[in-house]
């Protein structure tokens, strides 16, 4: 190689190894070196692939890869594939001659290049280990000439290494600085069980790690939002303007569960956040603010002797996309800023999450039965004076009538469960193929009377439109191949008797090809069918707006798309009965059984919560299942009687609060049977 040619080559090394110090991020780095080598190789095509999440590599970008032919099949795009994985898996670059093969030790083809191009390969390494491969297609040509480039592309794998470990190593270090503010403000946070003590230093401490102006913790006392503490001061004048305006605003943006980070354009607020904001922010003049309503944390799944505990991890299952209890609240102000860029909703999040633990566990501490004289008896020394004797004497006293009445006086037990009230006739309706909804059968809404066979909805499969589409073309070419055989066959004058039989043979081929295809046609328009969804059943639509959610929508098959129930049928509720209460529901069931009498349930309407019904136990379900907070439960239906509601309640689905009549207990019994359960359970149970 000439001296031009090599000081070309250092210039072009240069280019890289400036990149490197401009770059703004990896794929911006990676962009630029791929342009880089294409136009030192003068190449036509290239990628740069690096290890994703699944642990395969992924292209994180490229060039001119429509020059190469590796997308014009699937069978192509399969076969680059492989040699892709191959090449980042070889000790060194490769160079890859067109159609060539790559074999392993033992003579077994690992993978092929599908290409007419001849393909270099370079992998690179972050901080020692391997992290992606540099992809460059040219032209075939002398040998010496197609090991240059290979030295060439390697010499831009160790920059990109350098580039790689000296980004991981100040990546490092803004980690160790982050974590070290991170684990001060975690360990000041949960040293208080003192919830607004625990607001206090929340708010304080917050304010560092997020870098805002003003940092202010609302906490839920009594279901009511009230702030509790504000950055930079010691107490909370709660007649301030300011202060109202801030806890009305939290508490719509809390009933709505979701963030509210103002400003953002992407986001249409409803009028009634839009209003409380605009007065709050009269109020206070913040340029940008996030509020983030704090919830309860699901349970998380304990390490036991045994292995993990399969309860605690099906309850954090079954509590996936559900807010929990609201606990409190969090508010972040800047009144210089207008924008969250710079990892700023990152920090607020981070703040937002060990602040609801510590304030969740601060409420769950002082919120424990008879905390108050738990947290006295901690101040023995009070009770115990002349001047508090007489009061303690009295205490002693009625917490052993307390004790006696809970002993001795009897109750009715009666365990509660949430339901629904449901029509006893109800069929869901299911897409028999995916596509997406072209049309609704007008009149189709809620509360549409439908008939069983009517239809409700079209639905339209493009694929099965090509296939179908297909077929029939590629019928109809041997329909035409098959009748110009024909003519062929009946000039017998003209063709040989070897040109016979072989037209014969494509006769008889293309005779059984048709008949394939027919079949294909007759599968593909019998699937046509499914596009055609129908009512199973006479009744009711009970889906409400079925138009917003299934109109152009994409379907899979299976999905439920809509149900119907028949309401002037019977009805019934549908009660989730925890499973720890199913012992006391099944020996009631029992007992009523061998008296010859029902068992009697007595129940509310969310609707009506101020009017009671009765309705007596159908059965109980033998199998439990996991619903949403209420954890492990069993399926109990009661038999009621719709003509004692009015009509206006059969609704389905409405919510129902359901309490079934266990006997005779004692009174302390009935008030505490969940605390003593638990006691027998997790304490006494792991002693014996």
């Amino acid at each position: 190689m000439s001296n031009d040619g090599q000081e070309e080559i250092r210039w072009f090394l240069e280019q890289v190894a400036r990149l490197g110090q401009s770059a703004g991020g990896e794929a911006e780095y990676f962009q630029g070196v791929l342009g880089i080598v294409l136009q030192a190789m003068q190449a036509p095509a290239g990628l740069v692939w690096t290890l994703g999440d699944s642990g395969r590599v992924e292209p994180i970008c490229h060039a001119g890869v429509e020059n190469t032919g590796i997308a014009a099949s699937e069978e192509a795009q399969q076969a680059h594939n492989a040699l892709v994985q191959t090449c980042y898996g070889s000790p060194a670059g490769l160079i890859v001659p067109p159609r060539a093969q790559l074999t392993g030790p033992d003579g077994a083809v690992l993978a092929t290049n599908p290409t007419d191009l001849l393909v270099v390969t370079a992998p690179f390494a972050r901080g020692g280990n391997r992290a992606g491969l540099i992809e460059v297609f040219h032209q075939p040509n002398a040998d010496d000439v197609q090991r240059g480039y290979l030295v060439f592309l390697e010499q831009i794998a160790a920059i990109t290494a350098q580039f790689l470990g000296q980004r991981q190593l100040v990546t490092l270090d803004e980690q160790q600085t982050a974590l070290s503010q991170v684990e001060r403000f975690s360990r000041a946070v949960h040293e208080s069980l003192d919830p607004v003590a625990t607001a206090f230093v929340l708010a304080n401490e917050a304010r560092r790690i997020i870098g805002c102006d003003r940092v202010s913790v609302l906490v839920e006392r009594r279901r009511k939002l009230r702030l509790e503490a504000v950055s930079g001061q010691e107490s909370v004048e709660r007649r301030a303007s300011a202060v109202q305006a801030i806890e009305a605003l939290v508490r719509v943006v809390a009933k709505a569960g979701e963030p509210l980070w103002h400003p953002d354009a992407s986001r249409e607020l409803p009028p009634q956040i839009e209003e409380e904001l605009e007065h709050y922010i009269d109020e206070s003049h913040a340029t940008a603010l996030a509020i983030i309503p704090l919830h309860k944390p699901r349970p998380t799944p304990v390490v036991k002797p045994g292995g993990v505990d399969a309860v605690a991890v099906a309850k954090a299952e079954a509590g996936l996309g559900i807010a929990g209890e609201l606990v409190g609240a969090l508010v972040a102000e800047w009144f210089a800023s207008s924008s969250f860029d710079g990892g700023k909703k990152a920090r607020v999040d981070l703040v937002a999450e060990h602040g609801k633990v510590a304030i969740s566990n601060a409420l769950a501490h002082t919120s424990l039965p008879l905390y108050p004289l738990i947290n006295l008896a901690g101040k023995s020394r009070v009770l115990t004076t002349a001047r508090n004797l007489p009061r303690t004497i009295l205490a002693v006293l009625g917490t052993l009538a307390a004790i006696a009445a809970f002993v001795f006086v009897p109750a009715e037990l009666r365990l509660e469960g949430k339901g629904t009230l449901e029509p006893v006739h109800r069929r869901d309706v299911f897409a028999g193929i995916e596509g997406v909804v072209e049309k609704l059968e007008p009149g189709l809404e809620h509360g549409a009377m439908v008939k069983q066979g009517q239809l409700l909805a079209t639905l339209r499969n493009t694929d099965l439109e090509v296939a179908l589409a297909d077929v029939l073309g590629r019928r109809a070419s041997s329909e035409e191949q098959l009748a110009s055989t024909k003519r062929s066959l009946l000039e017998d004058d003209k063709i040989s008797a070897d040109e016979k039989i072989r037209l014969a043979g494509r006769k008889a081929q293309l005779q059984r090809e048709i008949e394939s295809l027919e079949q294909q046609e007759q599968l593909y328009r019998s699937k046509k069918e499914d596009l055609l969804v129908r009512s199973p059943i006479d009744g009711v639509i009970v889906t409400w707006q079925v138009r917003d959610r299934l109109l152009l929508r994409p379907v899979e098959k299976g999905q439920v798309l809509m149900s119907v129930a028949d309401k002037t049928g019977p009805w019934e509720l549908e009660v989730n009965m925890p499973d720890d209460r199913l012992g006391h529901v099944n020996r009631a069931a029992a007992e009523a059984k061998s008296g010859g009498r029902d068992l009697v349930v007595d129940y509310i309407l969310a609707t009506d919560p101020g009017t009671r019904h009765y309705g007596v136990v159908k059965e109980i379900h033998e199998q439990a299942e996991v619903r949403g907070e209420e954890g492990n439960t069993v399926l109990v239906r009661v038999t009621i009687d719709p003509e004692r509601h009015e009509k206006e309640e059969l609704g389905a689905g409405a919510s129902v609060t359901a309490r079934i009549a266990c006997g005779q207990r004692p009174l302390g019994y009935v008030w505490f049977h969940d605390v003593l359960s638990f006691i027998q359970t997790q304490i006494l149970f792991r002693l014996w």
